[in-house]
């Protein structure tokens, strides 16, 4: 069975998508109350972008600059993010997750897992198989070649 590239490429867009905003979905479900969205988003990016700068921060939640040193200042005023200078720049600042940041993405991280755990332990080993080769089939032809993209671009533009 020889699969269309176009049915291929729409069933990784539509399931990509759909697996995305269930993890987004539960992911906010268990985060703190103390926590708004936005704020729960920023400190995805913050863990994920271990030195990222609160302009990066705004680009990716499509917010202004005074809107997030808002976010931002309510972040660290709550413990959850603190300023760190940048050892290249001392005019740039980065943002770094605390320890109380960091249990907070952990505690719903891990109830993410379990909502996740008991949606595929449903499948027999052979179908759990299959997910797992198609993963790393993805990791290693998107996200390792748009990472690889991505940081080549990034320095085309320093």
């Amino acid at each position: 069975m020889d699969t269309d590239l176009e049915v291929c490429v729409q069933e990784v867009l539509d399931v990509v998508m759909g697996v995305s905003r269930t993890i987004r979905g539960q992911m906010r479900r268990h985060r703190d109350p103390r926590m708004s969205v936005p704020q729960f988003r920023a400190l995805i990016f913050i863990r994920r972008q271990a030195t990222a700068t609160a302009s990066e921060l705004a680009e990716h939640l499509g917010l202004t600059r005074p809107s997030t040193t808002a976010l931002v200042d309510n972040l660290v005023r709550m413990g959850w993010v603190e300023r760190t200078g940048d050892e290249q720049d001392r005019r740039r600042v980065r943002l770094r997750l605390t320890a109380a940041g960091e249990a907070i993405l952990e505690a719903a991280q891990t109830q993410t897992h379990a909502h996740f755990r008991a949606l595929l332990s449903e499948l027999v080993p052979a179908e759990r198989e299959c997910v797992v080769q198609a993963m790393h089939i993805l990791r290693r032809h998107v996200l390792e070649r748009t990472s690889l993209e991505a940081s080549t671009q990034e320095r085309a533009e320093r």
